[in-house]
């Protein structure tokens, strides 16, 4: 192999050149930028999907918890909704849940990473410029690099959020999040009430009580886990001096019994089967997988959209469908890049595009946090501690073996339900030299963000592209350390979307122009680390291969910013207002992380619920429902 001489830049970038895609969008007089594509907008597009109807009060674009929290509320407002999804149901009867929900991966956690790989898609690759050297002389081979396997050729790897990704499946990432929902900080917080601190925390709190409800949120899931306490315990015992607080990580779940625990997902929030059903009888919702919402339609006055452009991505037909209401919740990238393709912000490289008429912000100030990551072995002193309170008589394995202790000592260090877990554990496998049950479940531990240490911690096992733990290695004794560091929204990180290049579904192709800044956000990050390394000294020591590091930009897909919230479009730079509505639009609303143009560090998808059911309660003042059907069921079999 290789490396090419060639720099891996795309050469048609110096052109007037368009993409098919590129030259559609539509102007605001109703044309588009292309010579080819002068029809006038909405397109002819007569033809309906099996069981659509021409027109709804709602259409939402995506089947996440955001989406989700949309459809939840509006259904059951009596608001007829159609969701359209890129992806198709694979999560079984319940559709959009947690692929986590079964006994196979709750008994080995490890096993759950290539479930993650396989779902999800990275969103800009740069091209590789090594050259296979080696190939037949009767091969094909290019003279210099091209465009192959779905790269990107503008993408800079140097400006890169190489680790970012999406997953194109019904449900989303709720599929195979870690479900960790804490309320942001009022330091990361967006604000929705202004000049006012003690009525925004009251909105807040309202907002958050409702969607902590949504998804079944709690904090005393792994109450009876012995590895959970045993580090709980440790980290309150060495940080009790200087006042650090630490708990159990808020989660989206529901504990069944002492080994398994359902974890919360678009499914939990708002039931996907399409209704009226024998459940709910007067209720009106459509689920359309594998249909992509490509376009919004406008007006002619350019301040209603009227229809979006749906492609069918199995047949390869498209359908325009009409609706009182729009709502795209697809993610941060998605909800841009159909924007952009529907003629809002510019299209292009930002260097060389011209000026937006309409949402300039649009794709600026991104946001996405810095990860430090470890994982560590416990020490022999906790493993130990395990057993501090058991009396232990004979030898393992042989007659007369024994393990007892005094039930209800006040003297005891460890509460009775651990003793009998740990005792009976040891009786029935004393051919494990580990006193902590097999089935015990995993920590699941924090300490929030504050002023004073303004990242979000993760203490815990769970199942990431990343840090699967070696069979030599006994995984009950791996504690996974994940701290994420907020980063400051600066304009010139921006995702914009070519006017050359189209993806994997044919939409402008997405493309990052983003490093993390220099000063409080890199101050902060190496703190963080610093952080990370002494709080996991307390615990063991580094897992081999696991030492302290940085992962890859946008590993961790809390991308933020990309259509930020605000009060004022030009003051604050932003493209939606605090209703989520779209700034110079009627009924148009974009929902999810990209609203949160703040620098947050704890996982988000929480906030924007709230900020969803925020969104619904303006829908619901504004919109008037349909009377909901009593009989009449039309209904689209999902595809399996």
């Amino acid at each position: 192999m290789s490396r090419d001489s060639q720099p891996a830049r795309f050469a048609l970038h110096n052109t007037s050149w368009k993409s098919k895609a590129a030259s559609s969008i539509p102007l605001d007089d109703g044309k588009s930028t292309g010579a080819a594509h002068k029809s006038p907008l909405p397109l002819p597009i007569p033809r309906l999907p099996p069981g659509a109807e021409p027109e709804y009060d709602v259409v939402i674009a995506g089947s996440g918890p955001v989406g989700a929290t949309y459809a939840r509320i509006l259904v059951e407002a009596g608001y007829h909704v159609a969701l359209f999804d890129v992806g198709e149901n694979d999560s079984g009867p319940k559709i959009g849940s947690h692929r986590k929900n079964t006994v196979e991966y709750q008994k080995n956690i490890d096993k759950f990473v290539h479930v993650i790989l396989s779902q999800l898609m990275p969103v800009s690759v740069p091209v590789n410029t090594m050259v296979a050297t080696t190939l037949s002389p009767a091969s094909w081979q290019a003279s210099d690099s091209f465009v192959r396997n779905g790269a990107n050729p503008e993408q800079d790897p140097f400006r890169n959020l190489g680790g970012q990704a999406v997953a194109r499946v019904v449900g989303g990432m709720g599929t195979r999040w870690t479900a960790s929902t804490p309320r942001f900080h009022p330091d990361e917080r967006p604000r929705l009430v202004a000049d006012d601190d003690s009525a925004d925390e009251f909105e807040w709190n309202r907002l958050y009580t409702m969607a902590e409800s949504f998804v079944k949120t709690g904090n005393t899931q792994f109450n009876r886990s012995i590895r959970h306490k045993l580090v709980l315990d440790t980290l309150k015992e060495a940080y009790a001096s200087v006042g650090r607080e630490f708990q159990q990580l808020r989660l989206g779940a529901v504990r069944k019994s002492p080994t398994f625990v359902e974890w919360s997902s678009a499914n939990t929030i708002f039931d996907l089967q399409n209704r009226p059903n024998a459940d709910h009888k007067e209720q009106y919702f459509h689920l359309f997988p594998a249909s992509m919402i490509e376009r919004v339609i406008r007006s002619s006055d350019g301040e209603t959209i009227t229809s979006v452009q749906v492609n069918d991505v199995v047949m390869r037909e498209k359908y325009s469908i009409k609706a009182k209401v729009f709502i795209l919740a697809t993610g941060a990238v998605h909800n841009t890049q159909i924007m952009v393709n529907s003629g809002y912000g510019s299209i292009g490289r930002p260097d060389t595009r011209p000026p937006a008429t309409r949402l300039p912000y649009l794709g600026s100030f991104i946001t996405e946090q810095a990860l430090s990551f470890c994982q560590t072995v416990m020490s022999t002193e906790l493993i130990d501690s395990v057993k501090s309170d058991l009396t232990i008589t004979g030898t393992p394995g042989e007659p007369g073996y024994n393990v007892t202790y005094d039930a209800g000592n006040p003297n005891n260090k460890h509460p009775d339900w651990w003793n009998d877990a740990v005792a009976d554990h040891m009786k029935k496998h004393p051919e494990d030299p580990i006193p902590i049950p097999f089935e015990d479940p995993e920590p699941q531990v924090t300490t929030l963000f504050a002023p004073d240490h303004p990242w979000h911690t993760q203490i815990h096992r769970d199942a990431f592209t990343y840090g699967e733990v070696a069979q030599s290695i006994d995984s009950r004794l791996v504690v996974d350390w994940r701290f994420f560091g907020r980063t400051e929204p600066k304009e010139e990180n921006k995702l914009w979307f070519s006017d050359k290049i189209t993806d994997q579904y044919n939409m402008p192709q997405p493309t990052f122009d983003f490093r993390f800044p220099e000063g409080r956000t890199a101050q902060e990050a190496e703190k963080m680390m610093t952080d990370m390394c002494a709080m996991s000294a307390h615990v063991g020591g580094f897992l081999p291969g696991s030492n302290p590091q940085w992962m890859e930009p946008g590993l961790v897909l809390h991308l933020g910013g990309s259509h930020r919230m605000g009060f004022d479009e030009q003051k604050d730079q932003c493209c939606v207002d605090t209703n989520s509505r779209v700034w110079g639009t009627k009924n148009l609303f974009l929902g999810g992380v990209g609203n949160i143009g703040t620098a947050f560090a704890s996982n988000p998808t929480l906030t924007a619920m709230a900020l969803a059911i925020k969104s619904c309660e303006y829908i619901k003042a504004n919109f008037t429902p349909s009377t909901p059907p009593q009989s009449k069921h039309h209904g689209r079999a999902h595809r399996a």
